[in-house]
């Protein structure tokens, strides 16, 4: 049952009691009560409120009243004003006000946990007006409560100590009801750590002019909100990648001190998010690399495929060309022998004739006065030939120059054509050659973007780490100032302090020997471990391998594997121990390798090269074996397969040069 009284009637007005009922109200019944609201009630409605209560309370498990208004002791017994109490004198005290007797009464209806919580200890004039008209002379009246006997299951909460006032608040609450509601959003607290909060909190808000009051007996422990804790939701929530939940985290436990791990919790899963996106941005720009790529192949080879083509296809128009160039030189030349042939048939025929002519005239020659007449007819006919055979010889040698114009006609047509196959081949070499270009740029660009993008993955990475170290670093400064400052705490608060801080919390493996598995293998990566990889952490070479590390990084090396110490070795990109090798061994590509000598020597007991007594016999009998064929082949006859400088067959020996 919730009760606030603001709008009282004799007395001053009260501006909170009635935001407090509200907000009392609808935080219980968040945390599971049936709730009987009641604001700003007179004697008689405070009374049925009462009756009401009573009968909800019958056989309950646990049953709780809230008062929120004026109040005032009388004799050692605590009341509660209705808003109509109008009280004249100490008499009607007991029959005009409420008997907090009457709120204990109905609680005890229940068997379960009985809690009475009373913000009425507000300054009330009305006790100053009863004590100046008092007419008893035992009238004890306080502006406070009275401490009530304690009963075996009940809770009592007094917003102030015993007979003194409490503050009504500048705010919508006053600071005891303003506390509480906020301590019931916290799930987890027990009722009597529930309400030392409340006081700690009402002390701060009043600068330490108020501090409530709580008597509890009770036999076992009760939780007002049984929602989950932050230590249990953070334990489900952990090694989760749900984003939402994690955020939701924060929002309901804003002041939990796991906050911090759930931030790095949240950062570690967006980044890596961020890497894979970067990875996929990487995957996407490769695999369109690889398109364009194999797409430039393709139009290369296609380029190809079409130049070998217009090459096959110049090669037969040049083959084409060629033949009817040979055609045309063949007739061309056919015709010029047949006009030869016939123009030598024609003067033959001619030189005949003139013989045959020459021979008339010469056996008519007495006739030639008298055909003196035939004689002019016959050398005009003879002229006519002569002129038929000068046009002949014209024409014929107009048919050798028509040939030969037709010749060069389809000459300079080939060589046209050919040129302009040329040059159409220079066009597509070029165009080719653009489209080269051009995806050489393409690919040196997206190298670039892969090269700027992988830079900025790497970057994301060391200042992901850089953090991570600089909230430890925080967090272990703040952890001394906590116990150079503060009291020992209590041992809920010594559960807390041995929970793993942030960084731990998101590098821990699963148990010790993991971590240590995990050491020892960045410990061989570092170059700090020498010889094989031993996995135990208290085993000699790895503690060697510790104090290594430790001298060569100058930081100290813990006592037990810590998910910190690890993230510290993995943040190391390379070799940081030097590197040492034995005295027959020399270092290379990061690696002792035996010492090795050059041909013909050997190493002895300093590891130092000399030179080996049995090759240089062996070399000083072959070249003596060898100079000794040189005489013999003196005396034969050279070699007829000798190469083109004269010299016989050469080999080399011990670093010499022996020819025959």
């Amino acid at each position: 049952m919730v009760i606030g009284n603001s709008a009282y009637r004799t007395v001053p007005q009260l501006p909170n009691p009635q935001n407090d009922a509200e907000d009392v109200s609808a935080a219980l019944r968040e945390d599971g009560f049936e709730v009987i609201e009641g604001k700003n009630l007179d004697r008689r409605g405070m009374g049925e409120a009462l009756g009401r209560f009573a009968r909800a309370a019958n056989e309950a498990d646990v049953a709780l009243f809230y008062y929120a208004g004026h109040g005032l002791q009388f004799r050692g017994e605590n009341y509660l004003l209705s808003v109509d109490s109008a009280p004249s004198d100490e008499f009607g005290i007991p029959y005009e006000l409420t008997r907090v007797a009457d709120v204990t009464e109905a609680l005890n209806h229940t068997t379960g946990v009985r809690i009475l919580i009373l913000d009425a200890c507000r300054n009330n004039p009305i006790a100053d007006r009863i004590a100046r008209t008092g007419k008893s002379r035992d009238i004890s009246m306080s502006r406070g409560l009275a401490r009530m006997p304690q009963s075996e299951g009940m809770v009592i909460a007094y917003a102030t100590q015993a007979n003194e006032t409490a503050a009504d608040g500048q705010g919508r609450n006053s600071p005891f009801t303003a506390s509480f509601v906020e301590q019931l959003k916290e799930p987890g607290l027990e009722i009597g750590q529930l309400f030392r909060k409340v006081a700690v909190g009402v002390n701060q808000r009043t600068g330490g002019r108020q501090t409530p009051e709580l008597s509890i007996s009770l036999l076992g422990d009760f939780y007002f909100n049984r929602s989950e804790t932050d230590i249990q939701a953070w334990a489900r929530l952990r090694d989760s990648a749900d984003l939402p939940a994690l955020q939701s985290f924060l929002t309901r436990f804003p002041k939990s001190y796991l906050t911090d791990a759930a931030r790095a919790r949240i950062d570690v899963i967006e980044r890596s998010r961020r890497e894979e996106e970067l990875r996929g941005q990487l995957a996407r720009y490769e695999e369109e690399r690889k398109r364009a790529a194999a797409s430039a192949d393709a139009a290369r080879q296609e380029e190809s495929d079409r130049l070998a083509r217009e090459k096959k296809e110049r090669d037969r128009l040049a083959a084409e060309q060629a033949t009817a160039r040979k055609a045309a030189e063949e007739e061309a030349s056919r015709q010029r022998i047949e006009q030869e042939r016939r123009f030598s048939g024609r003067i033959a025929q001619l030189e005949a004739d003139n013989r045959k002519a020459k021979a008339e005239l010469d056996a008519r020659s007495d006739e030639q006065a008298r055909r003196s007449k035939d004689d002019a007819d016959r050398k005009q006919q003879l002229q006519e030939r002569d002129r038929l055979a000068s046009i002949e010889a014209e024409r014929l040698r107009a048919a050798a120059a028509e040939a030969l114009r037709q010749k060069s006609a389809a000459d300079r047509l080939i060589s046209e054509r050919l040129a302009k196959l040329e040059e159409e081949n220079r066009r597509a070499s070029a165009e080719l050659a653009a489209r080269f270009k051009s995806e050489e740029e393409m690919r040196e660009a997206a190298e670039r973007e892969r090269a700027e993008l992988t830079a900025a993955l790497e970057a994301e990475r060391r200042k992901a780490t850089e953090e991570l170290r600089r909230m430890e670093r925080a967090r272990s400064e703040a952890s001394t100032r906590e116990q150079k400052s503060e009291p020992q705490p209590s041992a809920p608060s010594n559960q807390v302090a041995n929970l793993p801080a942030a960084a731990d919390i998101l590098t821990m493996p699963s148990d010790t020997v993991g971590l240590a598995r995990s050491i020892t293998s960045e410990l061989d990566r570092v170059g700090c471990y020498v010889g094989s990889v031993d996995l135990s952490w208290d085993s000699e070479p790895t503690r060697r391998a510790l104090k290594e590390f430790g001298r060569a990084a100058r930081v100290d090396v813990p006592a037990k594997p810590t998910g910190s110490f690890l993230e510290l070795l993995k943040a190391r990109g390379s070799r940081v121990c030097p590197m040492k090798c034995g005295a027959r061994e020399v270092a290379k590509d990061g690696r002792c390798v035996a010492k090795a000598c050059p041909r013909g020597q050997k190493l002895d007991a300093q590891a130092r090269c000399v030179t080996d007594p049995a090759v240089r016999r062996a070399s000083v009998n072959d070249a003596e074996r060898i100079r000794g064929s040189d005489i013999r082949s003196r005396t034969r006859k050279p070699a007829s397969n000798t190469g083109a400088t004269g010299r016989g067959r050469c080999f080399n020996f011990n670093g010499q040069s022996f020819c025959e």
